[in-house]
C-alpha cells in the first residue's frame, strides 16, 4: 500500500487496540472508537482494512451493499435495530457465557465496516446515512459505546458534501476525519513499478504513464494494466521474454475506451438530498480572477512538490523498520553499533544488511533511534494480544 496518510489509519487502530484506559490523552478525550475517512472511488482502502483486519486478528463486519441496495428504506429503519442487535449480543454473552470465555470475549475486538458507497445516496433520496449515524450519537438514550463493544468503526466516504454540510457536529459521533487525497506522482511510479516488478514479461514506459494518470487511483492503474495486456494478447500471442505495451496503454487512455474511476464520479447524477444540500458557489468560481504570471508560480510549485516526492515516505519506512524490529531486532542493533564505531563487518552482518538495506539511508545514530521505536511500537501492539 502507497499512501503516506494510511499511517494514521493504522496508529488510531493500534491506540484503540491498547488498553487506551492507561494513555495519557484519556485525561483529555474519551475515544469513541469510531473514525471516517473520505476517499476517491478506486482507492484500495477497502483492501487495506482487510489486511489490518487479517494481521491483527480482528473480525471483520461488513454491511452488505447488495442486499441494502435492494431494500434501502428497510434498511434505514433497521439501521438503528442493527446497530443495538451489538448492544444485546454483549448483554446475551454476559449471561450465558463462562467467565474464562467472558474474558476471552472481552479482548475480542471487531471492526465494523460501513462501506457508504455513493450508489447509497441515490437509493435513499431524502434520508442520509450518515446524518442518521450522527444522530444517534448525539442523544443520549440511544447512544453506543463503541469501545465498550469492542467494536471499531471505520466508516468509509465518497462524497465530501456529505461531510462539510455536517462538519458542525462530526466530532459528536467520530475521534478522528481522514481525508485520503489522490495517488501523487511518486505513489503513481510505485504502483506501477511493484507490478513491473512482479511482471517482468509485461513492458511499458513507466514515466510515460505517469504522465497520462494525473489524478488516477490505485485500481484505475492496476485495471488498465490488465486491459492493456489483454488487448495486447488479442493482436498477438504473450510471449515468454518481452511484451510491450506502452502505445496500448496509452491509446486506451486518449482513445477513452478506458475510464478511470473520477471520470466516472464527475458524471454521476446528484440525489434529491444533495441537491437541497448543494451549496450555490458556481457564481463565485466564475468571479474568480486570476493573477499574471500564476503559471509561473504553480510550475514552480509542481517543481518543489517533484523534489519532496523523491523521498521514500514516512509511512513505508516505518513499516520497513517495525518489519526488521520484529524479525533481527538485537542482530540489527548490533550492526548499527559496529557502523557507528567504524567496526568491520562479517559476512553475516552483510547478508542481514542486505535483507534491510533502508537501514544504510540513514546515519547510524538515526537508524538505532527509529530501529528502538519500531520495537515498542511492535511491543506495544504484542502487549495488546497478551503475547
Amino acid at each position: 500500500f502507497y499512501r503516506d496518510k494510511y499511517n494514521d489509519i493504522i496508529n488510531y487502530i493500534k491506540v484503540i487496540l491498547s488498553n487506551h484506559e492507561d494513555l495519557r490523552f484519556k485525561n483529555y478525550i474519551e475515544p469513541k472508537g469510531a473514525i471516517l475517512i473520505n476517499v476517491n472511488p478506486g482507492t484500495d482502502i477497502i483492501d487495506y482494512i482487510k489486511v489490518i483486519s487479517k494481521n491483527y486478528y480482528l473480525n471483520l463486519i461488513e454491511l452488505n451493499d447488495q442486499e441494502i441496495v435492494k431494500s434501502p428504506d428497510g434498511f434505514i429503519k433497521s439501521f438503528l435495530s442493527i446497530l443495538e442487535g451489538f448492544k444485546k449480543k454483549k448483554k446475551g454473552e454476559n449471561k450465558t457465557e463462562s467467565d474464562e470465555r467472558l474474558l476471552d470475549k472481552k479482548n475480542e475486538k471487531k471492526i465494523l465496516l460501513i462501506n457508504h458507497q455513493p450508489v447509497l445516496n441515490q437509493k435513499f433520496e431524502e434520508i442520509n446515512l450518515l446524518e442518521s449515524f450522527i444522530n444517534i450519537q448525539q442523544s443520549g438514550i440511544n447512544k453506543l459505546n463503541l469501545v465498550d463493544l469492542n467494536l471499531i468503526m471505520i466508516w468509509i466516504n465518497y462524497t465530501f458534501k456529505d461531510i462539510t454540510v455536517r462538519s458542525t457536529k462530526l466530532y459528536n459521533a467520530f475521534d478522528l476525519f481522514f481525508k485520503i487525497p489522490l495517488l501523487d506522482k511518486i505513489e503513481r511510479e510505485t504502483v506501477l513499478r511493484d507490478f513491473s516488478e512482479k511482471n517482468p514479461t509485461i513492458v511499458f514506459d513507466i514515466n510515460a504513464i505517469i504522465s497520462y494518470t494525473e489524478q488516477w487511483e490505485v485500481k484505475d492503474i492496476k485495471q488498465l494494466l490488465k486491459v492493456g495486456i489483454f488487448k495486447h494478447f488479442l493482436n498477438s500471442e504473450l510471449n515468454e521474454t518481452s511484451n510491450e505495451i506502452t502505445d496500448i496503454l496509452i491509446d486506451l487512455i486518449v482513445s477513452g475506451e478506458y475510464l478511470p474511476s473520477i471520470a466516472v464520479k464527475t458524471s454521476e447524477p446528484l440525489s434529491n438530498l444533495e441537491l437541497k444540500e448543494a451549496i450555490p458557489q458556481e457564481k463565485k468560481r466564475e468571479s474568480i480572477h486570476v493573477p499574471d504570471g500564476f503559471e509561473k508560480i504553480k510550475d514552480i510549485g509542481q517543481f518543489v512538490e517533484d523534489i519532496r516526492e523523491s523521498r521514500i515516505s514516512d509511512f513505508m519506512l516505518n513499516q520497513l523498520y517495525e518489519n526488521a524490529a520484529s524479525i533481527n531486532y538485537n542482530e540489527l542493533l548490533l550492526i548499527i553499533d559496529k557502523l557507528n564505531k567504524k567496526e568491520p563487518l562479517e559476512d553475516n552482518d552483510r547478508k542481514l544488511l542486505a535483507t534491510f538495506p533502508f537501514i544504510l539511508n540513514d546515519a547510524p545514530t538515526m537508524a538505532q533511534i527509529n530501529l528502538e521505536k519500531a520495537k515498542r511500537r511492535v511491543d506495544l501492539i504484542k502487549q495488546a494480544f497478551g503475547k
